[in-house]
């Protein structure tokens, strides 16, 4: 059984989605970010994972049973959510890659990426996280989910003594 710890996540997040670029944002960010927003994780799965630890603690572990599914989840609410504030930068004019100008002179054109596509690609990757998130989370949610009421032949038979059983709730109320 392996756990996982909030810095590990946020390593993982850090050099496989962004591939350890700065630009996009810091490790230290993103693990301040997970360790802080636990309960969304528990609000869209019917979990109670807290985190242990101090911010500057760098393994940061959700207490529980945190495991491959949880992590896949969580990370991909981390993207959502990043994607999401992105767009919002981007639509705001905060991200210092959105001037839209075009110059030109004889043969030669310059042309810097349009503010609106920008916002609209973020918004796609958005979307993607989103729709991945709840597929993950409805996958997540089937699987664990424990039945609540059990009857019929599913149900507990109840003794009746000298031998015998009967299922209150099955069909007939049989006894055998």
């Amino acid at each position: 059984m392996l756990d996982y710890s909030v810095s590990g996540l946020s390593t993982e997040i850090y050099e496989n989605e962004f591939d350890s670029d700065t630009g996009y944002a810091s490790l230290s960010v993103i693990s301040g970010w997970l360790a802080n927003n636990i309960g969304i994780l528990n609000n869209k799965i019917f979990t109670s994972f807290t985190t242990s630890g101090t911010s500057s603690d760098t393994f940061i572990v959700p207490t529980g049973t945190f495991q491959q599914e949880e992590k896949a989840i969580y990370k991909q609410i981390y993207l959502y959510e990043f994607y999401t504030k992105k767009t919002r930068q981007v639509l705001r004019g905060i991200d210092s890659s959105v001037d839209f100008v075009t110059l030109r002179e004889g043969d030669t054109m310059i042309t810097r990426t349009n503010k609106n596509e920008l916002a609209k690609t973020y918004r796609g990757l958005a979307n993607d996280a989103r729709d991945e998130m709840e597929r993950l989370i409805t996958s997540y949610n089937i699987y664990q989910a424990s039945p609540v009421q059990v009857a019929g032949e599913d149900g507990s038979p109840i003794y009746t003594g000298s031998g015998n059983f009967y299922y209150p709730y099955g069909y007939g109320a049989s006894v055998f």
